[in-house]
């Protein structure tokens, strides 16, 4: 677990902040390809710290949308991932759900760049 979250940090630096206002999430397979771990990049959320949290644009069991940006997600799957384009919507859908302005991108990784050469 902490070579993933190593290699999250360095994604994460290397990345470019799309937009001020925007969050930004950063997504990779866990070692054993059985979930996604995400968190928000470093100054995703809004540059000037707001009096109130953001609006709540959806809740689903308990979960409130948008997501904290202080804390990391981990989402299952139920078998490794074969498909490079399939992980890239369950995250999308699973971190950003009716949340606008937010991003997500996959960290390169052994299974999907294994999923990307089938």
């Amino acid at each position: 677990m902490e070579s993933l979250r190593a290699a999250l940090c360095a994604t994460l630096l290397a990345l470019v902040a799309l937009s001020a206002k925007s969050a930004h999430w950063v997504c990779a397979v866990s070692n054993r390809g059985t979930q996604l771990v995400c968190s928000a990049q470093p100054g995703a959320s809004d540059a000037a710290p707001s009096a109130s949290p953001a609006a709540t644009t959806a809740v689903v069991n308990g979960t409130r949308f948008p997501l904290d940006p202080e804390r990391t997600y981990t989402v299952e799957m139920w078998s490794t991932p074969t498909d490079a384009d399939f992980v890239f919507h369950l995250a999308r859908a699973t971190i950003c759900y009716r949340s606008p302005q937010c991003h997500v991108t996959l960290a390169p990784g052994p299974w999907l760049t294994a999923a990307g050469r089938r």
